[in-house]
């Protein structure tokens, strides 16, 4: 379904666009009739469609399928309506949407010029160099960047300044990338690079204010790129793994250990996929002598706590292989790919497993947010893999598509690269590993009931599932709830609309406990619960307007003072007992961005949260002026996935195996979890699935092919 939306994206800016008419008219400007234009967006293509008459815009229609839904709705309309009421596309960009704005106007100058019959220009531009600040993926700060413009053109982008990395290893890519892409396309319309839009999308925005301090409109800029219409087909590999985030990998290299032949498939530009953002695996042996004198869990009882809390044995085969062979997994891509762990972490939920997981080691004592840098340790590891067989390889920024069927018998993937290339890569055996669906919001909406704020990356988006359905594969618990382990205000204010300390002040009322909080029924919300388990993954800390003026002139009370997001603080610090002079400048940003809800009956706000207004009015009492700030979870991707057994072959509903199709990680991690409860939660479990699945697929799907 065609979604009507835009995202609140990057720092303020006003732009306008080159009219087609700036004000109604009775003279005939347009050749009646309607016109479509597409142009690149955040997440992709917008269209704009025009109707006019000979001398007005009588309708408009914005279509950005691949947009974010959660608050472009209204910024769409708002464009929609002002250039149908000023008969113009010459009108500002919604404050906060940059990239997705021009985008919109750049398409309805477009269809606007068609109407008008007038040839695209771009206004001329003055040499020089131009610093911008954008806002990127960070939630710790902006980025800038220094673009020269030599000869009318764009000569060259350099980012200055850069906090995306704090973030995640994935922004590098685009870092690396996209700028001389940008310059050797001329256009803002260059492909955001796969698994770091956002990051692109900042790098774009700078590019696009630097080209109107040059005195042009950045709209002028959004050509379209041309695509290559070429197919490749690759022929007679052993195995073909969809997707090189962390399972993927593992099966590729276990795969050509055992002498296959190999091609992988990664639609982001780097390997690694959601891995990178976890700190390391459960590890429940030694490894090597540094860990000679841990106290591990015992295996026996972890095996029986498993059992217990998936209330089911029908998957003991595969629980019993990732407890009992754990450490020798592990071991495994240790001793042959060169993996790097050190330390050992307590359990979650368990304190008597006080030595449950492990750590990869940082990358030259180098870590983000999310934990240690590994990417290099995985390049490295996928090298050695590759140089295993001359024939053995992986394509980067190509996405997999489809199965590619002789009868009903899967042969090979069809997937699609960044320039437009098709690729059909044939295999005997096929490994499906592409991260689960976060990505997909269809799917979430169907398993979870919404789509959810994410730290993952949303190319994880059901296509390996998919894939597995399509050549006849049962799924699994499909809906276990997502891997939840952060909270934060569900729209991160990552501009200077807010100072540190204030968007510190923001996140704490959204995040402490023990306030009044509510559920999204309007309930009193169960404390005990854990993230996961919270009503869609969203709550309410609920204050009077009376301890928020208290909290302007005594300060915060200490439990508000000490409450901060684990992994997604944005840099400020609070003191308790400090007055809090700026609160209404807090609030009121909060309500902008939508994370604040304002209410002056318990009537309305029922009426903002959507719940019985019986219930709130139970669960808060006095009717009043009451502040709503919202609380969101923020997930690591999803959970269930493809039915597998324990050599990871893809099952049918009857249960028996496809032979030649296997699945790994999150697209079949439902087989050691249970649908009504979280995810296995006492630590490292989806960072070890990763290592047993990807080392049975590899193990399998090499057999399987070899025999062929």
């Amino acid at each position: 379904m065609k979604k009507f939306f835009m995202l609140l994206l990057a720092g303020l800016m006003a732009v306008s666009v080159a009219a087609c008419s700036t004000k109604p008219t009775e003279e005939k400007i347009y050749t009646a009739g309607t016109y479509t234009a597409t142009a690149a967006g955040f997440g992709g293509d917008v269209t704009v469609t025009l109707t006019v008459s000979d001398t007005a815009i009588t309708a408009v229609e914005i279509v950005g399928a691949q947009e974010t839904e959660a608050i472009g709705g209204a910024a769409l309309e708002t464009l929609a309506t002002a250039i149908k009421d000023a008969n113009s596309v010459e009108v500002d960009v919604v404050s906060g949407a940059t990239v997705t704005s021009n985008a919109v106007l750049a398409a309805a100058k477009k269809a606007c010029d068609q109407a008008m019959g007038v040839a695209p220009s771009k206004t001329a531009l003055t040499d020089g160099t131009y610093t911008a600040t954008a806002v990127g993926y960070s939630w710790t700060g902006m980025m800038t960047g220094e673009v020269k413009i030599e000869n009318g053109a764009i000569a060259s982008i350099t980012i200055t300044e850069e906090h995306d990395s704090d973030t995640g290893e994935i922004a590098k890519t685009a870092l690396d990338l996209l700028p001389g892409r940008i310059v050797a396309n001329q256009s803002l319309a260059t492909d955001a690079i796969s698994g770091a839009t956002v990051t692109s999308n900042g790098i774009k925005d700078i590019v696009a204010q630097a080209i109107e301090m040059a005195g042009g409109k950045s709209t002028e800029w959004m050509d379209e790129v041309a695509k290559e219409t070429d197919t490749v087909k690759l022929e007679g590999y052993d195995v073909v793994v969809v997707g090189l985030g962390g399972s993927g990998m593992l099966s590729y290299m276990a795969a050509a250990e055992q002498g296959a032949t190999v091609f992988g498939i990664e639609t982001a530009a780097k390997v690694g996929g959601n891995s990178t953002t976890t700190t390391g695996p459960m590890l429940l042996g030694p490894i090597n002598d540094s860990y000679a004198e841990v106290n591990f869990a015992d295996k026996d009882e972890v095996y029986q706590v498993w059992i217990d809390y998936v209330g089911s044995e029908e998957k003991a085969d595969i629980i019993k292989e990732a407890v009992y062979n754990n450490d020798t997994h592990i071991k495994y891509y240790q001793d042959n790919f060169g993996f790097e762990f050190t330390g050992m972490i307590m359990s979650f939920v368990r304190p008597q497993w006080s030595a449950f997981w492990t750590r990869y080691v940082p990358e030259n004592g180098q870590s983000n947010i999310f934990g240690p840098n590994k990417t290099n340790q995985y390049v490295r590891a996928m090298d050695k893999a590759v140089a295993m067989n001359e024939k053995n390889d992986y394509a980067l920024e190509l996405t997999a598509e489809e199965l590619i069927f002789n009868g009903d018998t899967a042969v090979g993937v069809k997937a699609v690269a960044y320039d437009g290339t098709t690729y059909e890569v044939y295999g005997d055996a096929i490994i499906l590993a592409t991260g689960g669906y976060v990505g997909n919001a269809e799917m979430c909406e169907e398993n979870w009931g919404r789509t959810l704020n994410t730290v993952a990356q949303t190319t994880s988006d059901g296509t390996g599932i998919n894939m597995g359905i399509s050549a006849g594969g049962a799924t699994y618990m499909l809906g276990v709830d997502p891997m939840i382990h952060i909270l934060q205000v569900p729209n991160m204010i990552k501009n200077n609309d807010l100072t540190a300390d204030q968007k510190a002040i923001l996140s704490a009322l959204a995040l402490v406990k023990g306030e009044m909080s509510t559920n999204v029924y309007g309930e009193a919300l169960d404390l005990t619960l854990a993230e996961a388990q919270i009503p869609n993954y969203m709550y309410y800390n609920i204050y009077t307007e009376a301890e928020l003026n208290d909290m302007k002139t005594n300060g915060l009370p200490e439990n508000v003072s000490r409450a901060t997001s684990m992994f997604m603080k944005q840099g400020g610090t609070m003191t308790a007992g400090a007055p809090v002079t700026d609160m209404d400048t807090i609030l009121e940003v909060g309500m902008e961005y939508g994370n604040v809800l304002k209410a002056d009956s318990i009537k309305d706000l029922a009426a903002q949260i959507g719940c019985d207004e019986a219930t709130l009015a139970a669960t808060l009492g006095e009717d009043t002026t009451y502040y709503a700030v919202i609380c969101a979870g923020y997930t690591y991707g999803s959970v269930g996935g493809l039915d597998v057994d324990v050599n990871m072959n893809v099952l049918r509903a009857d249960g028996t195996p496809i032979a030649n199709l296997f699945a790994a990680g999150a697209d079949c991690q439902g087989v050691e979890n249970v649908e009504g409860k979280i995810y296995t939660p006492w630590g490292g479990q989806a960072q070890s699935w990763t290592f047993t699945s990807g080392y049975l697929a590899g193990h399998a799907a090499a057999a399987y092919g070899l025999s062929k």
